[in-house]
């Protein structure tokens, strides 16, 4: 007698579930230790995927890195998106600090990524362009203009960019705090002092 293991069947949304996961951990990574060095084998193994698996969702590796940009800047606006000033004030301080520097995984990825955005394709440039746009957006409703507003938020993601490039710990700090500083009075020059509870 012919006896037929049973075929295992995946949920209709595992190639969606798959997908969603590389994104997040090939985010992670490429944020931690850049997107042009790591090649599609070690992306693929931080996801637990084989290299193979890799082109049955991207079909190459700059595909993946417009996908991480879609995703992970999705990720930053909502964060800012519909905030008040105090609230937003919050969250510049979460972004301006020593922990946000020693942790680009976890973290924004403006800074992380600008750099190698710069040399991407125009699909992933536009991609990135809208993303710090809304971004910029968002702070618009916090400042006094749309010029304070792109002030914010180069301030922001040059100090994040520059700190992670400071081996002193010091000078990280002194910059985090300066530029902090400096956002806290735009913000509260928009419409007077921010309540600080």
């Amino acid at each position: 007698m012919f006896f037929q293991e049973p075929t295992m069947r995946y949920p209709a949304t595992h190639k969606q579930d798959t997908r969603a996961r590389l994104l997040k951990t090939t985010g992670a990574l490429a944020k931690r230790q850049g997107f042009a060095g790591t090649g599609v084998d070690g992306l693929m193994a931080a996801a637990g995927l084989t290299s193979g698996a890799f082109y049955s969702h991207f079909r190459s590796k700059g595909e993946l890195l417009e996908a991480i940009v879609q995703t992970e800047l999705q990720r930053s606006g909502k964060l800012f998106s519909g905030k008040s000033r105090k609230q937003l004030l919050r969250i510049v301080e979460g972004y301006l600090s020593p922990a946000h520097v020693a942790q680009p995984e976890s973290g924004c990825a403006i800074p992380a990524l600008a750099g190698e955005v710069a040399r991407a394709n125009d699909a992933t440039r536009q991609a990135f362009e809208q993303g710090v746009v809304a971004l910029k957006d968002s702070m618009a409703s916090a400042t006094a203009s749309e010029t304070e507003a792109w002030s914010v938020v180069a301030q922001l993601v040059g100090a994040v960019e520059l700190a992670r490039a400071m081996p002193s710990a010091a000078v990280r700090e002194a910059l985090l705090r300066g530029v902090l500083g400096n956002v806290r009075r735009q913000l509260e020059g928009a419409e007077g002092p921010v309540d600080p509870t």
